[in-house]
């Protein structure tokens, strides 16, 4: 059976859990606390962060993008990168965008300050940062309503990792609450759309012990 160590809000590990699902992977999921390893893990994978796939065969993959390249070349699926030039530029373009910069100045201002850092050096958390965080949503969420504007998907036409990179981060914040949907319609009608996918089913299920998330995170109709 293939492994995956992931933690349920890590964003990263979101991605390949989505990813694998869309292109119909089986994988047993193996939580690991990213600021506690256990030490079985810590023997194997002595420098590798969450997330890491073990294959049956004994195949280590290690990070996002690793995964995701060893399943677009040895799978029959469909790719996730998308049908035409264009989109495929788009879909990595879409993606790098959210994984570098939505991530470095939401996500993790939310997450890492709401969530982690009690565990990490059990401080509390920054309120300045959280608010960057919040602060900084509506510059990308007003890029999705344009995106969305004008294609049926953020990269083109067909559902690509630029919706799952995107979706996932929206989804660790979304989690914790921290978004105003009300203000974001074509964002948010785009995001339920995903939420109705099969291979977000179980991202909803999703729960942290001693912090449930907001009423409307399950809810695909919000």
């Amino acid at each position: 059976m293939t492994d995956l160590y992931h933690y349920p809000l890590d964003v990263f590990s979101r991605i390949v859990r989505i990813f694998l699902k869309e292109k119909q992977i089986d994988f047993n999921l193996i939580e690991e606390s990213p600021w506690q390893r256990k030490k079985t893990f810590r023997d194997v994978h002595m420098f590798v962060d969450i997330p890491t796939l073990e294959l049956s065969n004994r195949t280590i993959l290690e990070g996002t993008f690793s995964i995701i390249n060893y399943f677009e070349k040895n799978s029959r699926a469909s790719s996730l990168w998308g049908v035409s030039e264009n989109e495929i530029s788009e879909a990595h373009r879409i993606s790098s965008l959210f994984n570098i910069y939505f991530f470095a100045e939401v996500t993790n201002n939310i997450v890492f300050e709401k969530l982690i850092r009690k565990y990490v050096d059990r401080s509390s958390p920054d309120s300045s940062s959280i608010r960057r965080g919040n602060s900084n949503i509506k510059k990308y969420f007003d890029y999705i309503d344009w995106l969305i504007d004008c294609r049926n998907w953020l990269a083109g036409e067909t559902f690509t990792l630029a919706d799952i990179s995107a979706a996932a981060h929206i989804s660790c914040i979304d989690y914790l609450g921290t978004i105003e949907w009300n203000n974001y319609p074509k964002t948010k009608n785009w995001y339920a759309r995903i939420k109705s996918r099969p291979s977000f089913r179980e991202i909803l299920q999703d729960r942290i012990p001693n912090m449930p998330p907001v009423s409307h995170y399950s809810n695909l109709d919000f």
